[in-house]
């Protein structure tokens, strides 16, 4: 017993220490994909209030908006991401930067335009950093994979993960001081005497969230120049396994139908219980897109102006730091253990604590709700990506993350459908606390997400008899 407990131990500590041996290019792309996901959720948790308030749209058409955006960057990963992985590693990341860092620049330039023009910068601003939030993410997850080998790549994929959530944790905490530290400034409610920092954004932002935006947009541009100095081509040529891209020099091309025949038709789409396992995500998967589409606002409209205050504390470093801490050492721990228990077990406890918000706002029960719905994310996210990625044959790394991102399309377009009705209808801007139904629309939220640990359950010996593990 104790040879055993020892083997354990050594096996657990060995999963840590292998990533020494790692080369540095893998930590410069990490690198990269963490500090641009800063700015991409430091802009993303105030987008909904952003355009609601500040440009005037109202909950539905923010709503609407929003989800138009986070569903673009998934559906353009089955096109514009794939594509981008033949570019190499090295250049298609500095491409997606500089595309996210002008998209960015354009989408906190539009507020000073008339409103036709704004709208239309928004939403092409939007369409822009889609394109290169696209390339980005899948290259990057391409770039674990080349640069870690059998041994090393499930804490690689618990890396990129983990750490993009301490980076969100950084962001968050920036957004929680600047946002209203700027914001009381403006409207000669500061306490104390602002900081230069304070007084510098004030002066060009003109609001407190719009001093977010333009913070992200720096954030975006020093990313850039930091990759462009780190990863060197001689650095990006230290890869621990060799990953084919699948247009290669000299290869035939098939026509467009036959390749899109291939690519809908055969492979994972054929595969039933594949395509139900990942589709049945679906339901709890919405809960991750409330977190920007529904959590902001309900926290800014329900609850007093101290929480309020400090909104991006509860959604941008509650849930982040879990999953830093968590996901590791949980991945650590479970990687022996199937995925499909893993999904079923995780999406249960995320999608139960919903119904804690049943009773109405209250601080303990919504710092309850974080973190319990966390420890579920941070059971099942990880091993459902590396699930993903290791099973894609040589060179379609991206086309494979790009269809398990399917579903996640589907939940962030067809949540933002419906979420600016409901915070119009149970949480409408404006009103008094007790005039507000949220019990209502956090129950209807959690029997949606429920749907997901029961559909599993219910069809686990028809998934489990032909599942395929990674």
């Amino acid at each position: 017993m104790r040879d055993s407990s020892t083997g354990a131990v050594r096996r657990f500590v060995e999963t840590f220490t292998n990533l020494g041996a790692l080369p540095m290019a893998l930590w410069v792309v990490i690198g990269a994909f963490v500090v641009e996901s800063m700015a991409y959720f430091g802009v993303l948790t105030l987008m909904s209030e952003y355009l609601s308030t500040n440009l005037h749209w109202g909950d539905r058409w923010a709503g609407l908006a929003v989800s138009f955006f986070t569903m673009a960057v998934t559906l353009f990963m089955l096109g514009v991401g794939s594509l981008a992985e033949g570019l190499g590693i090295r250049r298609a990341i500095i491409l997606a930067l500089i595309i996210t860092t002008l998209g960015r620049f354009i989408y906190s330039f539009a507020v000073g335009l008339s409103p036709g023009l704004g709208i239309v910068a928004i939403l092409v601003s939007l369409l822009v950093i889609a394109i290169g939030d696209a390339i980005l993410q899948p290259v990057c997850y391409a770039g674990v994979k080349q640069y870690t080998d059998e041994k090393t790549s499930s804490m690689g994929y618990a890396m990129i993960y983990a750490l993009m959530n301490l980076g969100i944790v950084v962001m968050g905490t920036l957004s929680a001081w600047l946002r209203p530290a700027v914001q009381d400034l403006i409207d000669g409610k500061a306490t104390e005497a602002p900081g230069a920092v304070v007084r510098l954004m004030a002066g060009i932002s003109g609001s407190g969230i719009q001093a977010v935006n333009w913070s992200c947009v720096i954030i975006n541009a020093l990313t850039f120049v930091l990759f462009l100095v780190l990863l060197t081509r001689k650095a990006e040529s230290a890869a621990v396994r060799c990953i084919q891209v699948e247009k290669t020099e000299g290869a035939v091309r098939l026509p467009a139908w036959p390749r899109m025949k291939a690519y809908f038709v055969e492979g994972p789409f054929s595969n039933g219980r594949f395509l139900f396992f990942i589709f049945m995500m679906l339901p709890v998967r919405t809960l991750f897109a409330h977190q920007w589409l529904t959590c902001p606002q309900y926290i800014l409209r329900a609850y007093d102006k101290g929480v309020a205050d400090h909104m991006e504390w509860l959604v941008n470093w509650i849930n982040p730091m879990i999953i830093f801490l968590g996901v590791p050492v949980l991945t650590a721990l479970t990687k022996r253990v199937n995925v499909y228990t893993m999904m079923l077990i995780g999406s249960l406890v995320s999608a139960l604590p919903t119904f804690l918000l049943c009773g109405g706002p209250s601080l303990s029960l919504l710092i309850s709700y974080f973190v319990i719905f966390s420890i579920g994310e941070a059971l099942w996210s990880a091993r459902f990506l590396e699930y993903a990625s290791e099973i894609a044959p040589p060179g379609r790394v991206a086309q494979y993350m790009g269809l398990a991102q399917v579903p996640w399309l589907l939940a962030k377009g067809t949540t933002g459908l419906y979420s600016g009705f409901m915070l119009s209808r149970y949480c409408p801007a404006g009103a008094a606390p007790e005039q507000m139904q949220t019990g209502t629309l956090w129950f209807i939220y959690g029997a949606i997400a429920m749907t997901t640990p029961l559909g599993l359950w219910l069809a686990r010996k028809w998934v489990m008899s032909g599942f395929r593990h990674s």
